[in-house]
């Protein structure tokens, strides 16, 4: 960085030396010419004279142009460096030559001049960006060691600035600004201080990055020691005029003061066109904050009567800035023209609070509070090899010395205490020998000061008046303003005697007690209290209660609407954290380590936003740092698990990080409680189902804890008016009992009735019904599928299968899956069958009442959901009998058919959940082989699927290939030629499969060359399968005849797929890959690489090789 700023100053020092020198040899010429027309008489001479004089002036501006152009592509990049990097660490690595104040000035102020093109182009170098870079220029040479007079070389402005604008940029504009500006330069001279101050006070109305180069440059000339006598009383009296001008613009509407319509002379500049804009009281509040900063405070207290004024128009300006003014007013803060929020610019709060803290700290004395909490020195290193020499020391020193470490500590306890009890943690035992004389020292230094007369001063009233503002400020709407605020407060309070920082730490705390449900505040609170924190202003006697309001601010979570907020609060509760860590000693913290570190765990386990589970992490990583890895037990353990990366995804931190780091007994309890108690409740319903998923991964950790606790308190929340409180607790009680082992102690009969208890309520309706259902759905299939065996009534079972067909009806696409998905879990754990199979009563109400809904009900959300029903059946009630399944086949072919309509109209959802279901039966009940036969299961045997029924289903998914229905959505058919194209992949392969084609196992094993012509077993392999005495005739017929040879037994085998299916299979994936939709093209082309490229190769593929090459297969990555 320090070669490239380096190389591009100095190339662009040499072009603008080489300006300023061609500036300077014009001017020279052109006095000379003058003197010769003095001497001269001759009037054609003088013709000559003014002829070459304009003809140079002509070349001498090209020239002088193109070297402008150069110069602009070398100062670009310095800009580019300074916003990444920052101005001031870029400014240093520019020159600083005497001999350069001039020459750089000079093209600074003929930068001003050049017309700004409107075009955006890239890599184009930007006018503005150059005078950027000149003006930090300016301000790292205004700190050169010398009188600016004694390097002024006494230039005239006249002929400089008013002439010189038309020899280097011919693009200037004549406008009247322009003007003005050449009179007042060509009326007087004007010194080389005063042309600086003219310059760099120009710009201070610009809107861009150029204000703030200026406010920084103008601030470093003001803050010279022979300047700061002079020119600073001017500048103060000129920035109380502006923002006296500027408040009475915005009590009368925008318009200009006519007591002050110009400016006194002092200010030398026309600001006439600004006087009302708030860049220009931006750039004077920054310019004022920086002289305050940098100046001398000996210097600046003269100008106290200046001050004071200019405290008070600060005052008000704050008032007015305030987003909580002027809330009733059509015009805002800002320009007075246009509309504002709220009345209020953020950057010119921000700046108004830095000149707040700035103007109270110049009324303290400068000096570091000697009140302070000091830790001494501390080393990373020693915290965490501190249970290796505890080890060590244990093992080598004797009792007098252990003695002598603990007295010098004044913390731990004594070693007669140790001795007796080894229970006792290794960091209580002993703590680390170089921690300890550091903390005794401090202790030791701390009493020093308390023997000592304290240095209490009367704090002047500006100072309050400045705390008071910042306090203030702690509350604004805007971040930066909050977070300028608490540096702001953390300098001043630096400087107070301790009974006045006692005061204003109060004074914070009562801002979190008093308004909880302003997030703003909490954040502002949080942002000093770690900034007090950090410079050692937070004794440790407070932090009893500093810590408890911490606590509550890592998990500060306010719901408004369909929202919340809180999420800086919490990040800046981990920022406090932080600070903590570093700023005090173990022993002082270490009351208090548990609640930290247990709250920061599960910040940054289950905190909803990622920027706030890492800074959580990077704050407990920390904490195990700085106060020792013995302290927060098991910290390495969980940094090495809830590391940056493994936090990244919410769901990875709720289930498989959450999961390990409960396996520690110190964690496990307050993970458990924080989820059922705070995020099973939680506003955001992803977060309530991770939530429980959470929980039902940790049930195997500790059941009797779940089953004694969590479950009884789970269970009357169910029917709770809030719908979050609810849904949690239905859906953490249903995650629970999933995981739940047959254990003594669980309350069968209350969660066999929570679902009536739901019901009889009402909880279906109104606001949050839907969510009910669902989560109701889901309940029914997780007590279905638990390892506890909840025994249910008949009465009971019947009770939760009406509930499910009452949301299969549900026109919620994602109620009826959950139904769906539900009523497969209870249909196959409950509903016992006898040795004869269902009894005709269940067929009647569940098969047979589907089917009729879907052939005769005129309601589209019914023949969805019961589509979708039918393909979760279980294979006992779908095919106890071949005519059964035959009228699930024929009945899920129907309501796929394209041409099939509901209620008068074709209804694309019926026709994807038939299909779906369709291909989902083939996978339940599967295809008979002969090793299908004798399968029993419990006495009843469920009927497989035959080949005429096969027959159906595939060319039940053929036709939905040519579903190309449309309604207002779009290509709505396209849902059911994706569900037909995946369900022919999966029949596909069940019936190669089933159909035992020779050698097809052997084929699938074997890697075959993609290029090979053998597309079917080769003759020869047919010759050695076949169990025929005139094999070698019918494989040579069939050759002769390009039919595939096929292996039979008619007796045993029958033969589900072959060439003719095929290639209509293969035919309707290659249309698909020609489809206008992308999702639809992408999903051919993964059902085709399945079927031809899989693991599974099938036969009968007919020009494989062509097929392949067409794809252009060896240019697919593999």
């Amino acid at each position: 960085l320090e070669r490239m700023c380096t190389a591009l100053s100095s190339k662009a020092l040499e072009i603008i030396h080489e300006l300023y020198g061609s500036f300077t040899n014009s001017n020279n010429t052109s006095h000379e010419h003058d003197n010769n027309n003095d001497n001269d008489n001759a009037g054609d001479s003088d013709n000559d004279a003014d002829d070459n004089e304009s003809e140079l002036k002509l070349k001498l501006a090209r020239l002088n142009n193109d070297k402008i152009k150069i110069l602009k592509l070398h100062l670009t990049p310095l800009y580019a460096l300074s916003k990444v990097r920052g101005k001031k660490h870029i400014q240093k690595y520019l020159s600083h030559n005497v001999q350069d104040v001039e020459p750089v000035l000079f093209v600074l102020r003929h930068m001003e001049g050049i017309k700004e093109t409107n075009s955006i182009e890239i890599g184009k170098a930007f006018v503005w960006e150059s005078v950027f870079v000149l003006l930090l220029w300016v301000g790292m040479l205004s700190l050169v060691p010398f009188d600016l007079n004694t390097i002024d070389s006494t230039i005239i402005v006249n002929k400089t600035y008013a002439n010189d604008v038309t020899v280097i940029d011919t693009n200037t504009d004549d406008d009247a600004d322009a003007d003005a500006e050449k009179k007042d330069a060509s009326s007087s001279k004007t010194t080389l201080i005063s042309f600086m101050i003219m310059t760099t006070k120009k710009h201070l109305s610009d809107a861009g990055a150029t204000r703030e180069a200026s406010a920084s440059s103008l601030a470093s000339l003001l803050s010279r020691p022979d300047l700061e006598e002079a020119e600073l009383a001017s500048f103060i009296d000129y920035s109380n005029y502006i923002l006296r001008d500027y408040l009475w613009s915005l009590n009368h509407n925008g318009q200009s003061n006519p007591t002050t319509a110009t400016i006194t002379s002092t200010t030398n500049t026309n600001t006439s066109t600004f006087q009302n804009s708030v860049f220009l009281v931006m750039g004077i509040v920054q310019t004022l904050a920086n002289v305050f900063k940098t100046g001398s405070r000996m210097n600046l207290m003269r100008h106290l009567k200046y001050i004071e004024l200019l405290w008070e128009q600060a005052i008000i300006l704050s008032d007015k800035a305030s987003p909580k003014r002027n809330t009733n007013s059509k015009r805002g803060f800002g320009t007075v023209t246009s509309s504002n929020n709220n009345g209020g610019t953020s950057i010119l709060r921000k700046l108004l609070v830095k000149l707040f803290a700035r103007v109270g700290c110049s009324y303290l004395p400068p000096r570091i509070a000697p009140w302070r909490y000091q830790r001494g020195r501390r080393s990373l290193l020693e915290n965490l090899t501190s249970t290796r020499n505890n080890q060590e020391k244990n093992s080598n020193s004797n009792n007098n010395d252990d003695n002598k470490n603990d007295d010098a500590s004044g913390i731990s306890p004594s070693r007669n205490n140790i001795k007796s009890n080894t229970n006792i943690a290794p960091n209580e035992k002993n703590d680390d020998k170089t921690s300890n004389n550091n903390h005794g020292e401090d202790v030791k230094n701390m009493e020093k000061q308390k023997d000592e007369t304290d240095d209490f001063f009367l704090v002047p009233d500006q100072v309050e008046d400045s705390m008071a503002q910042l306090l203030q400020a702690l509350t604004d709407q805007s971040t930066i303003v909050r977070w300028s605020a608490a540096k702001g407060i953390g300098r001043v309070t630096e400087r107070l005697p301790a009974i006045c920082a006692d005061d204003v730490l109060d004074a914070i705390l009562e801002l979190c007690t008093k308004d909880y449900e302003n997030d703003n505040t909490w954040h502002g609170s949080c942002l000093t209290l770690a900034e007090l924190a950090r410079r050692g202003l937070l004794l440790p006697k407070r932090l009893n209660e500093i810590i408890p309001i911490v606590i509550r601010a890592i998990q500060y979570d306010l719901p408004r609407g369909s929202h919340s907020v809180g999420s800086h609060v919490r990040d800046a509760a981990c920022y406090v954290c932080w600070a903590f860590a570093r700023a005090y000693a173990p022993s002082i913290l270490k009351p208090y380590v548990k609640e930290l570190s247990q709250s920061i765990v599960l910040a940054s386990l289950f905190d909803r936003e990622i920027n706030c589970r890492r800074a959580a992490s990077a704050s407990f990583q920390e904490c195990v740092g700085r106060q020792g890895a013995d302290n927060f037990k098991h910290g390495i353990a969980i940094l090495t698990t809830a590391d940056y990366f493994s936090l990244g995804n919410r769901v990875d931190a709720y289930t498989t990080v959450a999961r390990k780091v409960a396996e520690f007994d110190e964690y496990r309890h307050a993970i458990i409680d924080h989820l059922y108690d705070e995020k099973l409740f939680h506003w955001d319903i992803e977060i309530r189902k991770l939530a429980s998923i959470s929980l039902g991964m940790l049930t195997s950790l500790e059941p009797q804890y779940f089953i004694k606790t969590v479950l009884p308190n789970l269970i009357p929340l169910c029917i709770d008016e809030n719908l979050f409180v609810r849904h949690g607790a239905l859906i953490g009680i249903a995650e629970i009992i999933l995981t739940l082992e047959d254990v003594d102690g669980i309350d069968n009969e209350s969660l066999a009735q929570l679902v009536f208890k739901i019901e009889k309520e009402r909880l279906y309706r109104g606001r949050g019904g839907e969510i009910m259902r669902s989560a109701v759905s889901r309940y029914i299939e997780c007590m279905s599928k638990s390892n506890s065996n909840i025994p249910l009534t008949v009465k009971q079972q019947v009770g939760l299968l009406d509930s499910l067909d009452v949301n299969l009806k549900h026109p919620n696409e994602d109620i009826q899956n959950a139904a769906a998905v539900a009523l497969s879990a209870l249909m196959n754990e409950y509903f016992p069958l006898s040795d004869n199979g269902p009894s005709e009563r269940l067929q009647n109400r569940v098969v047979n009442s589907y089917i009729k809904i879907i052939y005769e009900d005129e309601n589209a959300a019914a023949t969805r959901g019961f589509s979708l029903a039918l393909g979760h059946l279980p294979a006992k009630l779908i095919s106890p009998t071949t005519e059964i399944l035959d009228t699930v086949i024929d009945c899920l072919s129907y309501a796929a058919n394209p041409e099939t309509k509901v209620g008068g109209q074709g209804d694309a959802e019926t026709r994807r959940n038939a299909t779906e279901s369709l291909v989902r039966v083939c996978d339940i009940v599967g295809i008979s082989t002969i090793t299908s036969n004798g399968n029993r299961m419990g006495g009843f045997t469920p009927f497989r699927m035959n080949k005429s029924q096969l027959k159906k289903v595939f060319d039940a998914l053929l036709l939905s290939m040519r579903d190309y229905n449309t309604d207002r959505r779009g290509d709505v058919g396209s849902w059911s030629r994706i569900a037909a194209m995946k369900g022919l992949v999966s029949v596909t392969f069940l019936a190669v499969k089933a159909s035992n084609i020779p050698h097809y196992d052997l084929l699938s094993e074997v890697t075959e060359s993609y290029d090979s012509p053998v597309m079917v077993p080769s003759f020869a392999s047919r010759i050695e399968c076949s169990f025929e005495v005139d094999a070698d005739n019918q494989v040579k017929r069939r050759l002769d005849n390009n039919e595939p040879y096929r292996q039979y037994n008619e007796a045993s085998i029958e033969i589900y797929f072959d060439d003719q299916l095929c290639s209509e299979v293969l035919g309707v994936l290659l249309k698909q890959l020609a489809e206008k939709l992308d999702a639809v093209r992408s999903i051919a082309g993964l059902c085709l690489e399945q079927l031809i490229l899989g693991p599974n190769i099938i036969p009968f593929v007919p020009r494989k090789t062509m097929l392949l090459e067409a794809i252009k297969y060896e240019q697919q990555p593999q």
